[in-house]
């Protein structure tokens, strides 16, 4: 949690701090019993404050429970923008993106199914403006991260740029990426595909789709073990945890 703005007034931290105590007890509830099983009077009692307290913070459950995906997703945006610091060739910083992808995943293995359930009309139309507004600031975040890298890639002629745009490019791999964060978490998926880590998985994905857009060096060209090493390393340290270099 970042510290408080000393600039703030007593009651605005006061505020803030009963605000993250709010969103840390719906996190749990929501890891625990899933978006259902739960209600606001149960919340009310796990953070010692009354029920309209609750509502001066959150408007509904589903704009509480989008305040707890957003916590997530700037925290997502967070590990982007460091890995996209990585010096290395285009797709070797895509690479260091992929690891992001990867340490987030580790942290918020929740995430992915909440956000595919944050997606129906029915749940986001009872979130606040507001909460919307920071959410998808902080989606575009993570998108931007990755399509810097790629026009990047087709300026240089790492990508060839006659085949999609940069934002179909980014597209493909965002969507394969999520999907394969999604569909990983499904035990009977997995058994048919063969698939023993789920991280791994996602990462052969990304790059199956970086080889389909011909991004160079391709995977058979080039030994990327190198840059993992260094992404390891230099950025994601943490990531030796559940990194298996092929």
């Amino acid at each position: 949690m970042p510290s408080p703005n000393p600039a703030l007034s007593r009651k605005e931290r006061e505020f803030i701090a009963r605000e993250e105590l709010i969103l840390k007890h719906a996190r749990r509830l929501l890891l625990e019993k899933g978006f259902q099983a739960w209600n606001m009077d149960q919340l009310a009692e796990a953070v010692e404050y009354s029920k309209g307290t609750l509502y001066q913070h959150f408007s509904s459950k589903e704009d509480l429970v989008l305040g707890v995906a957003t916590q997530s997703l700037r925290q997502r945006a967070d590990l982007f923008e460091q890995a996209a610091t990585f010096q290395g060739r285009t797709r070797e910083r895509c690479r260091a993106i992929g690891f992001a992808c990867c340490e987030f995943a580790m942290a918020h293995p929740d995430y992915f199914h909440t956000d595919m359930m944050l997606k129906s009309s029915s749940f986001i139309e009872k979130a606040s403006q507001e909460r919307r507004e920071a959410h998808a600031f902080e989606g575009m975040r993570c998108w931007r991260a990755v399509n810097t890298i790629i026009i990047e890639a087709m300026a240089l002629g790492d990508l060839p740029k006659d085949r999609v745009t940069a934002e179909q490019a980014t597209f493909a791999l965002v969507s394969v990426t999520v999907g394969s964060h999604i569909m990983g978490q499904e035990p009977n998926l997995k058994v048919f595909a063969g698939i023993k880590d789920q991280m791994q998985a996602v990462r052969l994905n990304q790059d199956l789709i970086c080889d389909g857009l011909g991004w160079k060096p391709l995977l058979h060209e080039h030994d990327y073990r190198a840059a993992d090493l260094r992404i390891l390393k230099e950025i994601f340290p943490s990531a030796a945890k559940w990194l298996k270099a092929a």
